[in-house]
C-alpha cells in the first residue's frame, strides 16, 4: 500500500470518527450524550471494509445503473424508500403478500440499525433489502469519493449484520449518478444502483380511480418508487405523476392533514390502491434487481426469432391457395433451439407474413377487454383444458346458471384432448383461438411468429370443423407485435373477421391460492366499485391453475359470480337507526353467452347489440357572457332554496316549475350516476309504464377513455335507446362555485363525452342540472356561455338516497305536486338510491289509477322545452 493511500485511510476515518455523522442504536454500543455511538467493538463496525473499498476505488469499475427498461412484458418493479413505523409496515407486507409481490426495499442504514426487527420482517417475506444511503442524504454527487465509500461501506455492513446478506442494490435519495457515485458503490460491494422517475408519496392519490389511471398509463418496465415517509421533492415529480392531478372525490374517512399519524394512514391507503390498480390490469411485479435480466432476455428472444423468420420462405399470398415446400430451410434448421421448433417450422403451410406485414403498414387490431354493447348480457371465457376435473366441474356449474362460455384452447390442447373440446362444443359453448405459446415468451416474440400462431392454430381448428372469429393471446397478454399481427392476418381471407381479446375481470388469480370460493368472491368484487357486472364485460377464469386443492372451487366461483353479479346485483339502503347504508341485493337478469353472440348481435332500431363510440355529433355552441346574463332570466329553472344578490338586479325563478298552459304534468328527473342494477331498475319501471324521464348524468363515469374502473357507457346508451332524455350533471359533480375557467372545461367535455356514446340517438339535450342544486351568478354565467340552453333544478326533491321507505317517498312528492303546472321531481339513480324505483313504481300506479284525482301527465322535459 503506497503512502498516498495510507494518508487517505488515515484521513477518511478521522473525518468518519470526528463528524459523529454515524449515530444509531446498537447492541454493543456505548452512550454518549444521551445517544448510542458505534464502537470498535461493535457489530456495525466498517473499517476493514471501508479500508477494502477504498483500495478498489481505482480499478475503474463501475455499479452498473438498473432504471425503466424497455420490455414487451406488462412488468413493473416497486421500490420502498425509508421505513415507517412497525405497524404500518407490517400493513404493506401483508398486502404484498396478499397479492403475491416481492419488492424492493432501500432503507437507510441509521433506520435499520434503530429497528433491525422490521429489516428481518422484510427479508423474512421474501423482498430484497437494498442500501438507502447511511441516512437517506440528499445530492451525495457532490461529495468527495472517500465520504462516499465510508458511507456506502457503513450501510452495507448495518444490513448485512442484520440480514446475513450482502446487499448488491442502492439508492440514493435526490441524488445523480455520476462516476463517483458509480465507482465508489461498486467499490463499496454495490454492483447496481436503482434510479427511477416514477414516485409516490402518502399524497399522490385521492382515488382509487387515480390509482388505476396512474398505473394504466405507465410504460412496460417501468421503476415505481414509493416514498414510506415523506412528500415529494421538486426532482421527483413528473409530467404524470398522479400528484399533480386533481383530486376525484374526497375519499370518506381519510383526513387530509400532513402529521405523522395521517401520513402514515395515507400511504397504507396508497399502497392498496397501488396494488389493487397493478392486479385489476394484469401486471406482473418483479424485483428491481430481475429487471438486467429481464431486459436481456427479452433482447434474445427478440434475436431469436429474427433469425427464425428470416429462414421462412417468401411464399406468395394468392387467391388459389397456400404454396408448401418442404426444403425451405436446408441446412439452417441446425441453427434453431431445438427439434421442437424444427419440426413447428416446418410441418406448417407457410405465407408470406413478412409482406402480409409490410402491406399492412403497422395497423393495430383493437383490443376487446369489454364489448360496447346495450345487449343484457355478457361473456364468459376460459383456458386450460389439462385440468379435466376442473373442466368437467365448470361444465356442470355453466348448465346450472343456463349460461354458454368460449374455450380458448392452444395447438398443443387441440392435439391432445380432441375428446375435451367435443365435449365443450357437445354442451352448447363455443371454443376460440388460444395460440400456441400461453408463457410470457409470447411478448417476445416477433410479430411473424405471432401470426404464425394465429394461422396455425386457426388451420387446426377448421381441421376439425370450428370457426371462430376469436383470439387471445397467452393468458390474456396484449401488446403492439400482439396487436399488429392480428390485424395483419385479419387481411387473410379465411381470418378477416378475427377480432383480439382479453378481458375485463379475472378473479382466479395467484394471490387466492388456497382459499375458498365465497372467500374470492367477496376478497375481487368490491361493492364500492362493482354493484354487479356490466353489459358487455368478458370474465375470464383459468381452469389449470393448480391454485386450489380440490376441482371444484373454480366452478364454485362460477356460480357465485352468477348468481350474485349477474342474476343479481348490489344496491346500499339507507338505515334510518344507524344513519348508514347496508348492502342489499336487487334482480338483474342478464344473460351469460358465448362471446360470438355478443359480437354478432348488432344494434339496430328492433334489438339492442353493439354500437360505435362516435366522434361526429353536434357541439354546443358558445355564448357571450351578455347572452348568457340574460339567459339567467328566461332559461334557469331554479327552486325556492336558490337566490342572487339583489344588487345582480337579475330576476330568477323560483318555483322551479315549467309553463304547461294549464296542463297537470310531472317530469321525473334523475341523478348522479349508479350501477347496472340502480338504473336498469328506474329504466324497467318507465318502460312498465310506457312514460319516458330524464336523465343528468355524472359523464366521467361514461367515459371510455377516463381510465376508471368502472366507466360504464353501455348503461348511458342504454338509457337513451329507451327514449329517454339525457343531460349533464357536470363532468366530474363539480359545483357552481368551482373556478370558472376550470368549470368551462367541465361544462363542455361533459357534453362532448356524452356525445362520444349517444350524440347519433335523439336523447342528448344541452340541459343542465346544478350538483346539488347549488347556484351562483357566475356559475350559471358558465352553463349558458358553454352553450347549454337550460338550468333545470326542480320543484320537488325528494331525498329519496336517505329515505327508508318507497312510501315514504310517494308521500313526499304527493305533498309537493302544483295543478296545472309542469312539476320537476329531483330524484337519484345512485347506488344508495335503494327505494327509487319501487317508489316511482307505486306513484305511477297510483296515478294510472285515478288517486290523485285529475291524472298527470308524465313526460319528459324535451316535450315541453325548446331543444
Amino acid at each position: 500500500m503506497g503512502k498516498r493511500q495510507v494518508v487517505i485511510i488515515a484521513v477518511t476515518l478521522l473525518i468518519i470518527s470526528s463528524a459523529g455523522i454515524f449515530i444509531y442504536r446498537n447492541y454493543d454500543g456505548n452512550i454518549r450524550n444521551g445517544k448510542l455511538v458505534i464502537s470498535k467493538k461493535s457489530n456495525y463496525d466498517a473499517s476493514e471494509e471501508i479500508k477494502k473499498a477504498l483500495n478498489l476505488l481505482n480499478s475503474g469499475k463501475k455499479a452498473e445503473v438498473i432504471t425503466n427498461i424497455n420490455s414487451s412484458s406488462n412488468i413493473v418493479s416497486l421500490s420502498f424508500e425509508g421505513l415507517s413505523d412497525r405497524d404500518t409496515m407490517n400493513k404493506i407486507i401483508a398486502m404484498l403478500d396478499e397479492q403475491g409481490i416481492k419488492a424492493t426495499f432501500f432503507i437507510p442504514g441509521i433506520k435499520a440499525a434503530e429497528d433491525p426487527s422490521v429489516v428481518k420482517t422484510i427479508q423474512k417475506h421474501g423482498h430484497d433489502i437494498g442500501s438507502g444511503t447511511l441516512s437517506w442524504s440528499k445530492n451525495m454527487e457532490k461529495l468527495p469519493a472517500i465520504q462516499l465509500v465510508a458511507d456506502f461501506s457503513r450501510t452495507n455492513k448495518i444490513l448485512k449484520t442484520i440480514t446475513g446478506k450482502d446487499p448488491v442494490l442502492l439508492k440514493c435519495n435526490s441524488t445523480v449518478y455520476q462516476d463517483n457515485i458509480l465507482t465508489a458503490a461498486y467499490a463499496s460491494g454495490n454492483s447496481y444502483v436503482v434510479g427511477s422517475n416514477h414516485y409516490l408519496s402518502y399524497q399522490s392519490f385521492k382515488s382509487y380511480d387515480e390509482a388505476y389511471s396512474y398505473i394504466s398509463n405507465l410504460d412496460k418496465g417501468t421503476v415505481i418508487s414509493i416514498k414510506l415517509e415523506g412528500v415529494l421533492d421538486s426532482t421527483e415529480y413528473e409530467k404524470k405523476t398522479a400528484e399533480e392531478k386533481p383530486a376525484v372525490d374526497k375519499q370518506p374517512g381519510i383526513d387530509q392533514g400532513k402529521d405523522k399519524e395521517k401520513e402514515e394512514i395515507h400511504i397504507t391507503q396508497t399502497v392498496q390502491w397501488l396494488l389493487k390498480a397493478i392486479g385489476e390490469q394484469n401486471r406482473t411485479v418483479v424485483k428491481a434487481v430481475e429487471l438486467p435480466g429481464i431486459e436481456k432476455q427479452d433482447k434474445l428472444e427478440k434475436d431469436k426469432y429474427k433469425l427464425r423468420s428470416d429462414y421462412y420462405v417468401n411464399n406468395a399470398l394468392s387467391g388459389k391457395g397456400l404454396l408448401k415446400d418442404s426444403n425451405i430451410l436446408g441446412d439452417k434448421n441446425k441453427e434453431l433451439e431445438s427439434k421442437e421448433e424444427n419440426e413447428k417450422v416446418t410441418n406448417i403451410d407457410l405465407i408470406n407474413f413478412k409482406e402480409l406485414l409490410e402491406k399492412n403498414n403497422k395497423k393495430q387490431a383493437p383490443v376487446v377487454s369489454k364489448f360496447y354493447t346495450t345487449q343484457e348480457a355478457l361473456a364468459y371465457t376460459f383456458r386450460g383444458l389439462s385440468n379435466e376435473g376442473s373442466l368437467e366441474e365448470v361444465l356442470l356449474a355453466l348448465d346450472k346458471v343456463n349460461a354458454k362460455g368460449t374455450f380458448f384452447v392452444t395447438k398443443d390442447e387441440i392435439l391432445k384432448y380432441p375428446d375435451r373440446i367435443d365435449k365443450i362444443l357437445s354442451k352448447g359453448h363455443e371454443i376460440g383461438n388460444g395460440g400456441i405459446t400461453t408463457s410470457v415468451a409470447l411478448l417476445s416474440k416477433s410479430t411473424e411468429e405471432i401470426c404464425r400462431e394465429i394461422y396455425e392454430v386457426d388451420k387446426l381448428l377448421k381441421e376439425k370443423g370450428i370457426a371462430t372469429k376469436a383470439y387471445m393471446a397467452g393468458y390474456g397478454y396484449i401488446n403492439s407485435q400482439i396487436q399488429e399481427a392480428l390485424s395483419a392476418v385479419t387481411n387473410i381471407p379465411s381470418l378477416k373477421n378475427y377480432e383480439l381479446f382479453t378481458y375485463s375481470k379475472a378473479p382466479i388469480v395467484n394471490k387466492y391460492k388456497g382459499i375458498s370460493a365465497k372467500d374470492i368472491v367477496e376478497n375481487y368484487f368490491n361493492i364500492e366499485h362493482y354493484p354487479s357486472l356490466q353489459k358487455g364485460e368478458i370474465v375470464y377464469f383459468r381452469l389449470d391453475s393448480n391454485l386450489f386443492e380440490t376441482d371444484d372451487i373454480v366452478a364454485e366461483v362460477v356460480k357465485l359470480v352468477t348468481e350474485n353479479y349477474v342474476e343479481k346485483g348490489y344496491i346500499n339502503r339507507f338505515d334510518e337507526k344507524s344513519k348508514s347504508y347496508e348492502r342489499a341485493q336487487k334482480p338483474l337478469g342478464y344473460s351469460i353467452v358465448a362471446l360470438s353472440n355478443l359480437q354478432n348481435t348488432i344494434e339496430s332500431s328492433s334489438q339492442f347489440g353493439r354500437y360505435a363510440v362516435r366522434g361526429n355529433f353536434e357541439p354546443l355552441k358558445k355564448r357571450s357572457y351578455e347572452e348568457a346574463l340574460s339567459m339567467m332570466k328566461t332559461n334557469y329553472i331554479g327552486n325556492q332554496y336558490i337566490d342572487f344578490d339583489k344588487e345582480d338586479n337579475i330576476i330568477i325563478d323560483k318555483s322551479g316549475t315549467i309553463d304547461t298552459k294549464g296542463e297537470s304534468v310531472i317530469f321525473f328527473t334523475f341523478d348522479d350516476w349508479g350501477g347496472d342494477p340502480a338504473i336498469d331498475g328506474i329504466l324497467d319501471v318507465l318502460n312498465k309504464h310506457k312514460v319516458k324521464g330524464s336523465f343528468f348524468v355524472i359523464p366521467k363515469y361514461t367515459d371510455a377513455n377516463n381510465n376508471i374502473s368502472n366507466a360504464n357507457p353501455n348503461l348511458l346508451r342504454t338509457i337513451a335507446l329507451n327514449g329517454n332524455d339525457i343531460g349533464s350533471h357536470n363532468y366530474n359533480h363539480e359545483l357552481l362555485e368551482a373556478d370558472k375557467q376550470e368549470l368551462e372545461k367541465s361544462l363542455v367535455k361533459s357534453y362532448e363525452v356524452m356525445g362520444k356514446v349517444v350524440g347519433d340517438l335523439d336523447s342528448l339535450r344541452p340541459y343542465f342540472r346544478p350538483p346539488t342544486l347549488l347556484s351562483t351568478k357566475e356559475g350559471l354565467a358558465a352553463v349558458f356561455e358553454s352553450g347549454y340552453k337550460y338550468s333545470v333544478s326542480g320543484n320537488i326533491t325528494t331525498h329519496d338516497y336517505e329515505r327508508t321507505s318507497a312510501q315514504d317517498i310517494v308521500n313526499y312528492i304527493e305533498k309537493g305536486l302544483i295543478k296545472n303546472k309542469g312539476n320537476i321531481v329531483v330524484m337519484h339513480m345512485n347506488d344508495q338510491s335503494y327505494y327509487t324505483a319501487e317508489a316511482l313504481d307505486l306513484f305511477l300506479t297510483n296515478n294510472e289509477k285515478g288517486l290523485y284525482g285529475e291524472k298527470y301527465k308524465i313526460a319528459k322535459l324535451s316535450d315541453y322545452l325548446e331543444r
